[in-house]
């Protein structure tokens, strides 16, 4: 299985150790055990393929943008999952989740508290994609890392909440068949959480910033989103490859 990483945005200079927002999904997604080849393409330049048959399924990453910029790239990339969607399962993170659901028709708006910290998500529905042991595990939800203001506030058409939170109603949804969104960010390291709610602690506010920061030594299910999203993109490919 090939994945196209689609970037969506350019991490600070400053935090370049830390790696690009792509370069943080291969080594998340080695936790689900099972060998995927990639390929990265950062949107915000334009490199996007002119054929999405060059990957097999799409995974859309985080981004300091919103949605509702609505600048000349992200009216490419919609461009271009148009082209994708309903053809090849995509997965979306963060600003990949919100850039899903309102391009198919939903709504993100900033929301008056920043969603920092490890944020705990109840399991509010088993997809049916989702293999048994997996589901048994999955019984307590997920308790993952969470860096946004905007907020997904009416979902697209045709979505299901498979996770949730006070907070966020919309954390892990399906949009139809074929698309997967995380708002939370099982990819993010909590040192570098922690860089941004100390660059954002103005915005965030004291408190909550001192909150979040000491929650990041908590424990997350890291690995349990990675075998979700495995387990997603692996069923979405087996069913097209039965349909022929």
């Amino acid at each position: 299985m090939k994945i196209g990483i689609i970037e969506c945005g350019t991490n600070r200079p400053e935090w370049a150790a830390y790696g690009s927002f792509g370069s943080w999904f291969p080594p998340l997604l080695a936790q689900a055990g099972v060998p995927l080849d990639y390929a990265f393409f950062h949107a915000p330049d334009g490199k996007l393929p002119d054929d999405p048959s060059v990957c097999d399924a799409w995974l859309l990453t985080g981004s300091p943008a919103s949605t509702y910029d609505d600048a000349p790239w992200q009216r490419r990339l919609s461009a271009f999952l148009d082209q994708v969607i309903g053809r090849q399962p995509v997965i979306g993170i963060c600003y990949g989740h919100q850039h899903l659901h309102q391009m198919l028709g939903g709504t993100v708006e900033k929301v008056p508290d920043w969603g920092v910290g490890i944020h705990h998500y109840a399991l509010k529905q088993r997809p049916d994609w989702l293999p048994d042991t997996l589901a048994q595990e999955s019984s307590d939800g997920f308790h993952l890392i969470a860096l946004h203001q905007d907020q997904v506030t009416t979902m697209a058409e045709g979505s299901t909440v498979l996770a949730a939170s006070d907070f966020c109603p919309a954390a892990v949804t399906t949009i139809g068949d074929d698309v997967l969104t995380f708002q939370p960010h099982p990819e993010m390291a909590p040192a570098f959480a922690a860089e941004v709610y100390e660059f954002e602690r103005q915005r965030i506010g004291d408190a909550d910033a001192d909150r979040a920061l000491a929650e990041l030594d908590g424990p997350r299910n890291v690995a349990l989103a990675a075998r979700w999203m495995v387990a997603f993109l692996q069923s979405r490919l087996n069913r097209r490859q039965h349909h022929g």
